[in-house]
């Protein structure tokens, strides 16, 4: 290869390098704009460590908001219905209702940085067109610039944006996590009777409310030093997670697709060391401070759980 073909390639890399970045940025946008608008009703299959859940989804956004009903199709039956950040879940076999409050950064597709800001600390890449549940998608790859978070595919619808598949990659161990839908309608005539509870056919239920209080980062003791570049504050706020008096707070972070939750609650003897189990691909990290107990939760690598955890220190 001659020294001016070699530098007609590398300018011309370099040209197009900006070009895809642009397309991927735009791509992105168009998914978190269907994320929040976009009506359809639809079945997906989520998968994770050998354990497969198919499931039915009716969403309808209107002037009150966003509806959801969410609904599965094997497996131990649960339904759940949410307006805007409020949801409810239905536990048939048990007749238990749960409250509780979404954090809107897990929504499939949602974002809570701009685009651009996911390219600091991913490298997106836009792949050949695909098709998922029959429809043609646009593939888009982001790879993580760190070892502290996992890579993404994505398998944007190209009519509406929505997110028709995603996978979760850990490197040499492949997919850690994936949904895709196998129908998908944006077409959909919806009727609010659609987004009606019906699980709720007897009496005798009991209702837990597990909804936190929304606390301002100056009323809590706790500073969060070591996270990892791009996660941001979503939410916080204090949560009751037992039956005692005992209050923990519950900090969440992500950086537009790593999501990590990190809690914070006096130790108390005989009591279930963790707020909540793992579920899927989420990892966890336990650590004691004085008299408290930090649970990190999240679908990162250890290391990060680990790097989040020893972080956390009290308010001088």
């Amino acid at each position: 290869m001659t020294r001016r073909l070699a530098l007609v390639l590398c300018v011309g890399l370099l040209a197009s390098t900006p070009a895809l970045a642009e397309d991927a940025l735009g791509w992105l946008q168009r998914m978190n704009q269907a994320s929040r608008n976009l009506s359809f009703t639809g079945v997906f299959v989520y998968q994770t460590q050998g354990r497969t859940e198919t499931s039915r989804i009716v969403r309808l956004v209107d002037g009150s908001g966003e509806h959801e009903r969410l609904e599965t199709l094997d497996g131990t039956p649960r339904e759940v219905l949410r307006h805007n950040e409020n949801v409810q879940c239905f536990l048939p076999a048990d007749k238990i209702l749960v409250l509780d409050r979404a954090i809107q950064a897990r929504q499939p597709g949602r974002l809570v940085s701009r685009p651009a800001a996911l390219g600091e600390i991913y490298t997106l890449r836009v792949g050949e067109p695909g098709r998922v549940a029959g429809r043609e998608a646009q593939i888009l790859y982001l790879e993580p610039r760190d070892e502290l978070r996992y890579g993404h595919q994505l398998w944007i619808d190209m009519a509406t944006g929505l997110l028709l598949k995603s996978r979760m990659l850990a490197g040499s161990a492949g997919v850690v996590e994936q949904f895709a839908f196998t129908e998908m309608n944006p077409d959909a005539h919806i009727e609010h009777d659609k987004l009606k509870p019906q699980s709720v056919k007897t009496t005798g239920w009991r209702v837990i409310n597990a909804a936190g209080e929304d606390v301002r980062p100056e009323d809590i003791p706790w500073l969060f030093r070591r996270l990892p570049a791009g996660f941001k504050q979503v939410a916080l706020m204090h949560r009751k997670l037992h039956k005692d008096d005992a209050v923990a707070v519950h900090a969440a972070f992500s950086d537009g697709f790593a999501n990590v939750s990190v809690f914070i609650e006096p130790q108390v003897q005989g009591r279930a060391q963790n707020p909540a189990p793992p579920a899927g691909p989420i990892g966890s990290y336990r650590r004691m401070l004085g008299d408290q107990q930090v649970t990190v939760l999240g679908e990162v690598p250890a290391q990060t759980l680990k790097l989040i955890a020893e972080g956390v220190e009290r308010r001088k």
